[in-house]
């Protein structure tokens, strides 16, 4: 096994919103898809939280009633797809 080839989790679709808290500002966002390395969001120019390559976060993914997992984040992706962001701490 190559050490220096990054490995890919496969990435399952999930319909369920997160709260993206980034420097005191917070809003809520869309799952498009979460993996065991990372998390794919809905983000478009339209939202007052501007984000930036880098920007380290802290989400608050609802799982369901009983169970919301907080997660720390950085982003890692911007593009028309949506914003993804690598897990950092769970």
């Amino acid at each position: 096994m190559n050490l220096d080839s990054k490995i890919r989790y496969a990435r399952k679709p999930i319909t369920t919103s997160c709260l993206l808290v980034m420097k005191g500002e917070s809003v809520v966002m869309e799952v498009k898809n979460i993996s065991a390395s990372g998390i794919l969001l809905d983000y478009d120019d339209q939202h007052e939280l501007k984000l930036e390559l880098t920007n380290f976060c802290v989400l608050e993914i609802i799982l369901n009633e009983e169970f919301n997992l907080h997660v720390e984040a950085e982003v890692s992706r911007i593009s028309e797809e949506g914003v993804a962001l690598s897990l950092i701490h769970i």
